[in-house]
């Protein structure tokens, strides 16, 4: 039977990179016809003053307002506080500056000021499975965003991003084509000043996203072709960046490891992801971990524990990696602790009394379920927490 696929191909039009960021912002949001540049950036972006002094000498009159202070995971009422700042300011078009928090909080922004959303009921009536269920219209492209990544995250590359319901320790989707970036802009200098420990967990995600597409039953030759090459240039980027001893060669670097996110990106979405991600969601949700760090102590124990269902697969994700005859969960643990990273879940906070409550809100979690050798007991789950805290 031939195989079919339906694929989006998203509404972000252009990338570019290896430039100035706030100048292409200008040159960007120009030809978009903004005249009310609102920008919502990262503390750690604006720390020094400099970013905002370009911002302002780029976009003179049309700088609108700069906004900071969304917390890890994008609590709902930090996103609608933006929201409110944006919609005072007039904003014509967003710039989101940072990593995945600012720049999927800026796609939820968008929603907020095309919706006229206000309120955290309202917001949650837009999420997905809601039992609202109201439809996010086409006209969310009114307001649209470009995305200027600081971190290896991918979220620039997505038309979905996710909201923190505080009360209830869970996060809430939210997808719309057009909530995808109108533009991509990647500066290696501002990439540069981006700690280091937030740098390489990124790129972990991006591992992950790699490993657990490649190895997903949704799959197909193209989109496995992409994962694996994304997996291919992180690894080789990071590698170079190690080596590195000229600035030169360290932004060489960064763009190498900017395109393994690019390169990843078009697959995203497209099939479901596995267990590193799902109990990363969870850990996320219930104790605040981040992102790239949940990939870091989770992504090991579950190639560890898919390896007997998948050995040429794991086979193939070596070989992109660099290595072929070491076992794919050996290679990754190797990288993250060669980058410093947390390594295990004691060294993110997470304790064997809380297992129990992990396996319990895993077992029946979509994305958990997804894994490419099946997960159906709590005792599944149990066992690659035990290996997870090694």
């Amino acid at each position: 039977m031939t195989q079919q696929i339906d694929y989006d191909f998203g509404r972000t039009q252009r990338l570019v990179a290896g430039i100035d960021a706030a100048r292409a912002i200008a040159e960007e949001t120009q030809k978009l016809g903004a005249q009310n540049v609102f920008v919502i950036a990262s503390a750690s972006t604006l720390a020094d003053g400099l970013l905002a002094q370009d911002l302002k000498s780029n976009l003179g009159a049309r700088l609108s307002g700069i906004h900071s202070g969304i917390a890890a995971h994008a609590p709902q009422q930090d996103i609608l506080d933006a929201a409110a700042a944006a919609r005072l300011a007039g904003a014509d078009i967003l710039v989101a500056i940072g990593g995945g928090t600012p720049i999927d909080s800026t796609k939820i922004i968008q929603l907020c000021l095309t919706h006229n959303i206000t309120s955290k009921d309202q917001l949650s009536q837009y999420a997905q499975g809601s039992e609202a269920g109201l439809a996010i219209e086409a006209k969310v492209r009114q307001i649209r965003t470009v995305a200027v990544p600081t971190t290896l995250s991918g979220a620039e590359f997505a038309s979905l991003a996710g909201a923190l319901v505080v009360e209830k320790k869970q996060k809430q989707g939210f997808s719309h084509p057009d909530l995808a970036p109108i533009a991509i802009i990647f500066d290696p200098q501002l990439g540069a000043k981006t700690p280091a420990n937030l740098w390489y967990s990124a790129a972990v995600r991006t591992l992950d996203h790699g490993a657990e597409g490649f190895l997903s039953p949704d799959g197909y030759p193209v989109l496995q072709a992409q994962f694996l090459n994304a997996l291919r240039l992180m690894s080789t980027g990071l590698k170079a960046g190690f080596a590195a001893t000229t600035q030169d060669e360290k932004y060489a670097a960064m763009m190498l490891s900017f395109q393994g996110v690019w390169s990843v990106a078009p697959a995203l979405g497209r099939v479901r992801m596995g267990a590193s991600h799902g109990l990363g969601y969870i850990l996320g949700g219930m104790f605040g971990v981040a992102h790239g760090e949940t990939s870091c102590v989770l992504l090991p124990a579950v190639l560890q524990w898919n390896a007997q269902q998948n050995p040429d697969a794991q086979i193939a994700i070596s070989q992109a990696i660099g290595e072929a005859d070491k076992p794919a969960h050996e290679l990754v643990a190797a990288f993250i602790q060669s980058l410093g990273l947390p390594s295990s879940l004691a060294d993110v906070g997470i304790t064997p009394d809380q297992f129990d409550a992990i396996a319990q809100a895993g077992v029946d979690h979509s994305v958990v379920t997804a894994n490419s050798r099946a997960i159906t007991r709590r005792e599944d789950i149990l066992e690659i927490l035990a290996l997870a805290n090694r």
